[in-house]
């Protein structure tokens, strides 16, 4: 009884929501948010005014003044006209809009997405474009499964289409790249870094935005009806579940899609969005959730491989020993941190990384290949701490969110298991980022600091903890730790240079300015003095080690490169980005890394080399005991010294695409896959004796 009294109450509320809006008082206050839209306008000048511009006629943008302008005119007047359809005229007409609102839809979001309205139309072949206008109809199915009208289900498509067109074309200028499946895993992620960054309305945003308010002020004057009764619905919900379950299996579980060449390109995807359509590209992304076994793969393949790599003892003989031989190991995985003068030509007015450079003493640094460009920033960390490579994984997944449920075997459990306790992980920012706080403590690490261990007044710049504030929690950490007899391992994550960029040096300085054709790049300037003050933090940081008497070696990296205009990487490697392929598209993945030690070491320089292999090194430099799977990638290195997400190299200096089964080296490339998969997919089968110590 009392469950439905509320009812009631709702229903009557809704009904009162309605008779108002209806009427005068309603209409009032309807025009009232419509005169607070166009003074939102208004206040906007970059919406229709250049002020750089030096003819006064020219510095206004006709278009969107008359887009946006006319549009509103428009909604207010569908606003204040009352005007109905007779009963068989509406269902004619709203039947009609029916058919027709997913095209529009359709229609409305690429044009959003940088298309005109006759390349979807003429340009994306036949076959595509009936894939992609499937979607859209699938979705208009289900919204009307919910909503039982015609009309309710027209305007919630139309509400759809603009939250998903707006939340991807703020995505898209965020970091480059629109909506994938995985980013459904990424949720709790991005609202942690949604505060650093600003929503930038725009002329096709706000002509987007007002156009979906015409059209749904448009679909309110249809009268809503009805469609089914229980039972029509009933038989309606097991057809669409049909029809549904069909869906699925050539969008996202068969290999359709990939047969008749719909693909998807890790770097930068936007021409592919354009080329198959915004929908149809993103539900290719849904594809790559599954991993499935590689070719030949059982456990017994995977034994053969590892029986001959036989993982060292991680019983200790004598504690004290060990400790005393045992080196400090601090990895630091600097945010954005990349030279851009070695991906292109760039003139600069001062070094942006003079200590960087100049130091060569017991150092090991050179060029390591991430597999991730301007974010994804995990993935970095995941190739490094596990030795595992996303070569063979799906394109632009995330496996810290998707793959990792259980101990995951790497570095960590190695240090771990050979007494360094405890095992410090460090990130300045919110600790729900990628998992980071759940996905830690499966590694290995005891302990994790986040932005909450830092006092408020720590020092900032563009929003995030700076790497000198960064660097001295690992001092205070270190220092702390003298206490116990235990070797001190940390792994760090910086925050200090990511995105966005908004060309203000007033942090920073501006010693660092570019020359040239480049100059007018604001935002790289910012970003170049911003790696200056990196530089400067790690040779505090290692001038620091230099006094400490422990034997300690640190190990820095970028993890990949900012995400910059992409006009400025036209300009800085000569060539349009999106033509880039292979070997040249690797340039983008390019980042230093250095292997130091506060003892004597045998200086090296890399030429190139991948985040996977950076732990061998280290290995080898602090003499730790390696697993089976260490030795096996120390061994593989030499064949194929360096392998991302793109491709690798080989021992013979050609670079050869992670598919080629011509190559040369594809049986070793095969061997891997098979390793990472038992290491990440194995489960119960898991060869652990070959990915921990014994």
């Amino acid at each position: 009884m009392i469950e439905k009294k509320e009812k009631n109450k709702k229903r009557a509320g809704l009904l009162g929501v309605r008779k108002f809006l209806k009427g005068k008082s309603g209409k009032k206050f309807l025009v009232f948010l419509e005169v607070l839209l166009a003074i939102s306008f208004l206040i906007q000048p970059h919406l229709y005014y250049d002020g750089t511009i030096t003819n006064f006629f020219d510095r206004f943008y006709a278009d969107s003044i008359v887009i946006c302008g006319g549009l509103w005119i428009i909604l207010v007047f569908l606003t204040v006209k009352d005007f109905h359809f007779k009963p068989k005229i509406n269902r004619r007409v709203s039947w009609t809009v029916a058919l027709l609102i997913p095209f529009i839809a359709f229609l409305w979001l690429e044009f959003y997405n940088d298309m005109q309205f006759w390349v979807p139309v003429f340009d994306i072949p036949k076959l595509y474009l009936f894939l992609d206008l499937a979607i859209y109809y699938v979705i208009f199915l289900f919204l009307l499964l919910i909503c039982n009208s015609l009309r309710g289900a027209s305007i919630s498509m139309i509400v759809v289409t603009a939250f998903f067109g707006i939340m991807n074309y703020e995505l898209t200028l965020f970091r480059s790249m629109s909506f994938i499946a995985s980013d459904i895993y990424s949720f709790l992620t991005a609202i942690s870094v949604a505060n650093t960054y600003r929503i930038q309305i725009d002329v096709d945003t706000a002509e987007f935005l007002m156009l979906a308010l015409v059209i749904i002020a448009l679909l309110f004057k249809l009268d809503k009806f009805k469609l089914f009764r229980w039972k029509g619905r009933l038989a309606y919900l097991i057809a669409f579940s049909v029809l549904f379950y069909g869906f699925c299996q050539v969008y996202v579980y068969s290999d359709y899609l990939e047969n008749i060449g719909v693909d998807f390109r890790v770097y930068r995807p936007q021409y592919k969005y354009r080329y198959y359509g915004t929908l149809l590209t993103t539900a290719r992304t849904f594809g790559y959730l599954h991993v499935e076994e590689p070719e030949g793969y059982s456990v017994n393949a995977v034994k053969k491989i590892t029986d001959l790599y036989e993982s060292d003892s991680r019983k200790v003989e004598n504690e004290e020993t060990v400790a005393q031989q045992s080196p400090n190991i601090i990895v630091v995985m600097n945010e954005s941190f990349a030279d851009l003068k070695a991906v292109g030509d760039m003139d600069v007015t001062n070094d942006y990384m003079p200590f960087f450079r100049k130091l060569t003493e017991n150092t090991i640094k050179g060029y390591t290949y991430s597999s991730v460009f301007g974010g994804n920033t995990a993935n970095s960390e995941f190739e490094f701490l596990t030795g595992n490579t996303l070569a063979f994984l799906p394109d632009n997944s995330v496996p810290y969110q998707l793959f990792l449920r259980s101990d995951v075997a790497g570095l960590t459990s190695t240090l771990n298991n050979q007494g360094y306790s405890p095992c410090y992980a460090l990130h300045p920012y919110y600790k729900t980022g990628y998992s980071r706080y759940k996905i830690y403590p499966l590694m290995g690490f005891d302990q994790f600091y986040t932005s909450d261990d830092f006092s408020v007044f720590t020092d900032t710049v563009n929003y995030h903890i700076t790497d000198y504030e960064d660097y001295k929690k690992i001092t205070e950490l270190y220092e702390e730790s003298q206490d116990t007899d235990e070797p001190f391992y940390m792994f760090n994550v910086t925050m200090q240079n990511h995105g966005s960029y908004d060309g203000s040096t007033m942090e920073t300085g501006n010693e660092v300015q570019l020359k040239g054709n480049l100059q007018s790049y604001s935002k790289v300037e910012q970003y170049l003095n911003m790696v200056k003050m990196s530089d400067e933090a790690l040779k505090d940081l290692i001038h620091y080690f230099e006094k400490v008497d422990e034997p300690t070696v640190i190990v820095f990296f970028g993890d990949h490169q900012p995400d910059l205009d992409e006009s400025f990487y036209n300009r800085l490697l000569g060539t349009e980005i999106d033509d880039l392929e292979g070997e040249e598209l690797e340039q983008l993945y390019k980042v230093p890394f250095l292997i130091w030690a506060n003892y004597d070491i045998e200086e090296q320089t890399v030429e190139r080399t991948s985040n996977n292999y950076l732990s061998t090194y280290l290995a080898e430099v602090a003499g730790i005991k390696k697993t089976g799977y260490l030795k096996y990638l120390t061994q593989l290195r030499e064949e194929i010294p360096c392998i991302n997400a793109i491709g690798y190299w080989g021992k013979d200096g050609n670079f050869y695409e992670k598919d080629d089964k011509s190559s040369p080296y594809y049986k070793y490339i095969h061997q891997y896959n098979l390793l990472e998969y038992n290491n990440i997919f194995g489960k119960d089968e898991q060869v652990s004796s070959f990915f921990y110590l014994n």
